[in-house]
């Protein structure tokens, strides 16, 4: 398929809800006024990348305030007092910006001056702590079904109400834009196919995925993703360039998120094992790995293992095997130890290798940080 980014139709037919609830990892979803786990999605508190805050912090405070009434409900006023909108409870202030809350029972969101961003007629509102420049916004209906929209922080529809499943899938804190993974299901039987939507309303990648797992979400690096098809995955960036073909067996996850350069692991999986599983980590699945490399970003082999690649419980160790022997690397993919050892054992803070019958510490044999 063309990797080039397709504006998104609003007339388009309509889609058919496919949302899998154990795609990702957490969601913030606001429902009843409480800041509750909902559908999988991506969080990106804990991930955003120093710069982001360092942009944000001078911004000016909330120029109004949210006041209780005797009635239990709420209203927003200005700084001087006047009102600004009433009748409102179960609200909260945004990142100095917004007002989510409930109006008549429904859900929606204004700014300090009272305009209206997301209109209060949503059964509910999921947006991303720290964040807050979009909103996925959902309509229950009596027959059960719940159809699923965008709305930006400027109250434009990104992506309107489908049938549909979305879920925030990155930040991008350099160009302060939000991208979804939006899933769609043409027909009763066939499996949604998944893509990845900017906040433009662009698609990245078209729908033509029936996995889509972020790897390094909001760390303010380019966003890779293992994308699963026909029981089969590969690495693809967020252009939908191909860093690891699709293979059968296959595993995918992000090595080291935290440093440079970025680098992924890639385990080579016993027969059998479905692509649906893959988006789980490879610490639980080690029974199923039978090797392992490490890849850097432009697809090229920096290590290989004869078996899986594990960390070390308190360490920024990973093990690895050649030749029979284990040896140690660090989350650079740098060789710590060369592989000599016939087997080790991590007893947590203590770790020993073993080397002709006789077990070495391992601050015996390396400086600790």
């Amino acid at each position: 398929m063309s990797n080039q980014k397709n504006r998104l139709c609003i007339g388009q037919n309509s889609l058919k809800k496919a949302l899998n609830p154990a795609r990702l990892a957490l969601s913030v979803f606001l429902f009843g006024g409480v800041i509750t786990p909902s559908y999988a999605t991506i969080n990106c508190a804990g991930f955003l990348p120093s710069s982001y805050f360092e942009r944000i912090k001078n911004n000016p405070p909330f120029m109004g305030k949210l006041v209780e009434q005797a009635n239990g409900r709420q209203q927003l006023t200005d700084l001087n007092g006047n009102v600004v909108i009433d009748n409102l409870h179960n609200a909260y202030i945004l990142m100095d910006k917004y007002v989510l809350a409930q109006k008549n029972g429904k859900y929606g969101v204004v700014n300090a001056a009272g305009k209206i961003i997301v209109p209060f007629k949503y059964d509910d509102i999921q947006t991303e702590p720290d964040i807050y420049t979009s909103f996925i916004v959902s309509v229950g209906s009596s027959e059960g079904n719940t159809k699923q929209g965008i709305i930006n922080r400027h109250g434009d529809w990104v992506y309107p109400l489908a049938d549909v499943g979305i879920q925030h899938a990155h930040y991008d804190a350099d160009y302060d834009q939000d991208y979804f993974l939006v899933t769609n299901n043409f027909a009763t039987n066939d499996k949604g196919l998944t893509g990845l939507l900017d906040d433009r309303g662009y698609w990245a990648v078209m729908p033509q995925y029936e996995i889509i797992n972020p790897l390094n979400p909001c760390t303010g690096q380019p966003l890779y993703l293992q994308v699963g098809l026909q029981n089969k995955t590969a690495l693809i960036d967020q252009n939908n360039k191909v860093i690891i073909p699709f293979s059968a067996n296959q595993h995918i996850e992000s090595f080291n998120n935290n440093v440079s350069p970025l680098l992924f692991l890639r385990s080579r999986l016993s027969d059998g094992f479905a692509s649906s599983n893959a988006i789980v980590m490879s610490e639980d699945i080690q029974e199923n790995i039978v090797s392992a490399q490490i890849i850097n970003a432009n697809g090229n082999a920096v290590l290989a293992s004869e078996a899986p690649i594990r960390k070390l419980l308190y360490h920024q160790l990973y093990t690895y095997k050649q030749a029979e022997k284990f040896g140690l690397i660090n989350d650079r993919g740098d060789v710590i130890l060369k592989p000599e050892f016939d087997g080790y054992r991590d007893d947590a803070d203590t770790v020993w290798l073993e080397k002709n019958g006789k077990m070495f510490g391992l601050n015996t044999l390396i400086k600790s940080d």
